[in-house]
């Protein structure tokens, strides 16, 4: 492009040289040209008039032509370049004398209009017979009255003023050969400082291309180009600008896409997958070359252009068609919508696909709990139904009868009482709607001081309990009545369930940063594929046993939640049959 621009540049110059030496040529030829024929026009005037002054009418024609022969002897140097001839008026020479005169006979237009039109001066140019140089003639009738007698014809060579003409000519003619040699430096030079700067602009145009922003171009001028430099570094800096913002925006969009939980699935309108990440690509096994029917189409029920088809019709441009599908136990929910190109075209379909498993886990486990309260509920509440309506059909007749009755009715409804308590609290717990009154208390001392309560529980069934306190401080940041709670929870648990004459053993102990209290029993153990679901609500091992010795299922619900509203966690081990262990994790608070 450069190179076509300098060209184009060094053959205006030429062409405008060359126009210019071609015009003022021509004007000094035509001057030339003009000035020299004006000069011999005036010298044949003068020749002529010099002779026609003695040229006597009324003289014989020998007389008159012995008078020109005396003029032009006379002044033979002025006439020596000229031929003088004497016509009649029929155009034969009178002078000089030729042998033969009717070979000479001049039919010229200057001697015709002399004849013709008498006194009527012409003049043309003429070449004589046998003669290869160019004449000017000029012819004058000399009258007599009105009557023409003679024809004075004089001719001048012209070509001195040829030569010089053609001198002028090969003048100018090197001029424009030098001129456009000069013209054609001149304009590669001159070019070489208005295409520089565009071969700069085109250079880094190419740079641009390639992606480098941060090479500005050097302004030399203040003019026009120095202005689209400026102009093409500011465009340069401004792209920099927003490629690094999109490069940031792209990042932060790759990153999300790359990171989501949610699966992302881009299928073009012929079905073939454009892009994926890696939640999807984990949830289905995704191939690069798998296309719609191999990732979703068996489980779909349905095919790509049926969803298309959906997708397309007028009013959907919105729309999102959803399926619900069930990979074993895993629950997936898929979302169907279309995107466009920049021309708002139909470009293909995009697939988000949301794990839905612990939403279906969770609607089940509210499925559960309700069944589960209500349970719980119907039984005390039937049973109070059941020996009250005894009473009423006559039972309070009889006083033991009726106090018995009373009695489980009572237990009956402090088993409702425990359960609504229970469940008030652990909704208060999971809703962060509980002001712990939280210190920094020493736990081995907390045990200790209520070690002989929970001796005396275990002294009923002739249980040993014992305890196994640590040697290095043990203070944690907590609410003592809370971890009371706990504490109670987890050991009462073990005396109910461990059989008579066993030992429940208590430890404390320091690790890394935690303060660990061990609660170990030799009651009936937990099955392994149960040990998951021991903190989950209204769970026994042994329902019937359970629900006997009073428990409600809460408790180790209520435990763990407290245990993590104190920054710690509850961990079971146990083998069925051989009993259970839990490790209570609290963080450890350094006293200064």
């Amino acid at each position: 492009m450069s190179k076509s621009i300098r060209w184009r540049l060094v053959m205006i110059y030429v062409l405008l040289v060359v126009i210019v030496m071609i015009a003022s040529g021509s004007l000094i030829v035509w001057l030339t040209s003009s000035n020299e024929k004006q000069a011999i026009e005036e010298e044949l005037r003068s020749s002529v008039a010099n002779i026609s002054i003695w040229i006597d009418t009324d003289k014989p024609v020998e007389e008159v032509k012995q008078d020109i022969q005396a003029v032009i002897q006379n002044a033979a140097d002025y006439y020596s370049t000229k031929k003088v001839y004497l016509l009649d008026p029929e155009g034969n020479i009178l002078y000089p004398f030729l042998e033969n005169p009717q070979e000479y006979r001049f039919y010229t237009p200057q001697v015709m209009a002399a004849g013709v039109n008498r006194s009527l001066e012409a003049m043309d140019e003429v070449q004589l017979r046998g003669e290869s140089t160019q004449y000017r003639g000029y012819a004058q009738p000399i009258l007599l009255g009105e009557e023409v007698v003679y024809v004075i014809y004089v001719l001048a060579p012209v070509t001195a003023a040829l030569q010089k003409l053609q001198d002028t000519l090969m003048v100018l003619l090197l001029s424009v050969v030098l001129a456009m040699a000069v013209s054609v430096v001149l304009g590669f030079v001159f070019s070489s400082f208005l295409t520089q700067p565009i071969i700069a602009l085109t250079s880094k145009a190419r740079e641009m291309a390639l992606g480098n922003l941060n090479n500005p171009i050097a302004v030399h001028s203040d003019d026009e180009i120095g202005d689209l430099s400026k102009a093409f570094n500011t465009m340069a800096s401004s792209l920099n600008e927003m490629l690094e913002q999109v490069s940031s925006e792209k990042s932060k969009l790759e990153t999300v896409f790359h990171h989501m939980t949610d699966g992302i699935l881009v299928f073009d309108r012929e079905g073939r997958l454009a892009h994926s990440n890696p939640a999807s690509e984990k949830m289905f096994q995704v191939q690069p070359t798998a296309g719609f029917r191999e990732i979703l189409g068996a489980h779909l029920g349905t095919d790509y252009p049926s969803i298309m088809e959906i997708l397309e019709k007028p009013g959907q441009e919105t729309a999102v068609v959803k399926y619900l599908v069930r990979l074993g136990e895993t629950y997936l929910n898929l979302s169907f919508a279309r995107y466009l190109d920049k021309n708002s075209q139909f470009k293909g379909i995009i697939c988000v696909i949301q794990d839905i498993t612990d939403h279906k886990k969770l609607e089940e486990l509210q499925k559960e709990f309700v069944a589960n309260v209500s349970h719980e509920l119907r039984t005390p509440l039937t049973t109070i139904k059941s020996y009250a309506e005894t009473l009423l059909d006559g039972a309070l007749e009889d006083p033991e009868t009726a106090k018995r009755f009373l009695e489980v009715i009572n237990h009956e409804g402090d088993r409702m009482t425990t359960l609504v308590q229970d469940l008030l609290e652990l909704s208060r717990l999971d809703n962060r709607n509980v002001r712990f009154s939280m210190g920094v208390l020493d736990l081995d001392r907390l045990i200790q001081e209520n070690i002989d309560k929970y001796r005396i529980h275990a002294a009923k069934k002739l249980q040993v309990l014992e305890y196994q306190r640590p040697p290095g401080p043990t203070e944690i940041l907590g609410d003592m009545n809370r971890i009371e709670q706990v504490l109670k929870n987890i050991v009462s648990n073990a005396v109910k369930y461990s059989p008579e004459r066993t030992a429940i053993r208590l430890g404390l102990h320091l690790e890394k940063e935690w303060v660990v209290v061990r609660i170990q029993d030799n009651g009936i153990g937990i099955p392994e594929e149960d040990l998951p679901r021991v903190f989950e609500r209204f769970y026994r091992v042994d329902k019937a046993r359970s629900r006997s010795m009073g428990g409600t299922g809460l408790g180790l619900a209520i435990a763990k939640e407290i245990m993590e509203m104190h920054g710690g966690r509850i961990v079971v081990e146990s083998v069925l049959g051989e009993g259970s262990s839990f490790r209570l994790y609290f963080p450890r608070t350094r006293v200064v």
